[in-house]
């Protein structure tokens, strides 16, 4: 029975490295699930559409520089 021992011991230690390389990987993150295609195609929305015109100041601020 002492002639096993070593491999025993040996076969432990595999087992202990594999077990942990094992739980290292089942305790990665999960890869998040792909959305499926979006059959239904809505209306493409036109943000500036219903917003307020943006003030533009480049010309009157020229016009400042030059007095």
């Amino acid at each position: 029975m002492y002639d096993l021992l070593p491999y025993v011991w040996i076969l432990f230690m595999v087992v202990l490295v594999v077990a942990t390389v094992v739980a290292s990987f089942r305790a990665r993150p999960k890869k998040a699930p792909k959305k499926p295609a979006n059959t239904v195609t809505e209306p493409a929305v036109d943000p500036l559409e219903e917003s307020e015109p943006a003030l533009d100041f480049g010309d009157e601020l020229a016009q400042m520089e030059k007095k």
